[in-house]
Formats: structure tokens, sequence, C-alpha cells
């Protein structure tokens, strides 16, 4: 069965939302939303904070990721091996820790491209990307705030990488990652994000409801 069919086409999944009030918006117009928190790590962090931390959240929002931003790769495996109980993003941008992230398996690395002036994203990357099964993550937060040149650019990369994603059968969704109630945009909006850098119909369709749910069933285990 296909990835375009294998699921119901009119369930969408929102895999990266980063505030209470994103969260309330976007559980509105998707049928399942995942919480992310940051984790900006320059070392090790207070690993009994944020397990109680961690706690709180899933017993409030259930499906919860963990984002990690650093730009000490090491730090990325340190927070996998605790087992978390949550799904563990990575931060895109820098070329160790996009390559990093990808050979510690984590779930997805978001933006890969983010702050950069190429894609952070070659077929080298893309075949362990594939081998591992960590997603891509398409987010449609950093054009909102770029410029009409950086916008131009930023569609470029993602372009490029949706190219190298698709040839290689990469995992991927897209997403908001909305950090306020006005950055939230519906499954329309996203889909169109994902027809603007090349995918048809049913692969952005796929990138909101297929791949996130495979992702997700992580949390039926």
């Amino acid at each position: 069965m296909s990835e375009e069919v294998s699921f119901s086409r009119d369930y969408f999944v929102e895999m990266d939302v980063r505030s209470e009030e994103a969260y309330d918006l976007a559980k509105e117009w998707f049928d399942e939303v995942v919480f992310t928190k940051k984790l900006i790590l320059e070392s090790s962090p207070d690993w009994g904070k944020l397990k109680e931390e961690l706690r709180e959240l899933r017993e409030r929002y259930r499906k919860i990721a963990l984002l990690i931003i650093t730009k000490k790769p090491s730090l990325i495996r340190e927070v996998k091996n605790r087992n978390p109980r949550a799904l563990i993003y990575v931060q895109g941008g820098d070329m160790r820790v996009n390559r990093f992230a990808l050979e510690a398996g984590v779930d997805a690395l978001i933006s890969p491209w983010l702050g950069r002036k190429d894609p952070g994203f070659d077929h080298v990357l893309a075949k362990i990307a594939a081998k591992r099964g960590v997603a891509i993550g398409f987010s449609l937060s950093p054009l909102l705030t770029a410029s009409p040149y950086e916008r131009v650019h930023i569609l470029r990369f993602m372009t490029k990488t949706w190219q190298l994603v698709d040839k290689y059968s990469v995992p991927r969704f897209i997403t908001g990652s909305a950090e306020t109630r006005w950055e939230v945009r519906g499954p329309r909006d996203l889909m169109s994000l994902g027809i603007n850098i090349g995918m048809d119909i049913p692969k952005a369709r796929a990138s909101l409801n297929f791949h996130p749910r495979r992702i997700l069933k992580k949390f039926e285990v």
C-alpha cells in the first residue's frame, strides 16, 4: 500500500508547536499535535529537573518532543541515551551537528539549512538519514520573519533538500514550528509550503499524515 493512501486522507498531524497558546490553537486545526520543549544546551542539563518537567508536559500534552539546540554534538547522544520518553528533534544549521544528529538516529532534524548559505544537507547526509530513519522537518517558521531576499534563499535550500529527501525516501514532515498563536498555520498552508518546494499534492499530504503518524507510533510502544 502506498504512503499516500495508507492512512485517512483527512487526518493531519502538527509535529512541532512550542508554546501552550500555539498548541491550543493547533489542536483546533489538527487531529494530533506534538508539544515541543526547546532545550538549549552548552553542557549537560540538570537531569532531575528535566525529568520532572517532561513528566508534567506528558501529563498535559501526552505527545511531546525535545528540540535540542546545541553546538556540541556529543550532547545529542547524551540526551538520546537518557531515553527521555519524548521524541528527540535537533535544530539544524551547524554541519557537524546535522551529521551527528543523523548518525545518532534522533527522530528528526529540523531545518538543516537554518542560518546557512547552503542547504546543510547533501547526498551523503540523505543516505544516512534514510538508513537511520531520521525525518527531516521542513519548518515554515523561519520564512515568517525572513526578508524577501532571505526567503528566496531559504526556499531554494528547502527545494534542494526536498529533492534529496524524495530521491532517497527519507522520512519527513512539514511543520509550522509555531512559538506563538500568531505563527500557527493550518494544514492547507503547510501543504502549500510543500507544493512550493516541489512536492506534488499526495506527497505534501503524506508529509502531514503518513510520515508523522509513523513517527508517532513510538508513543504506542
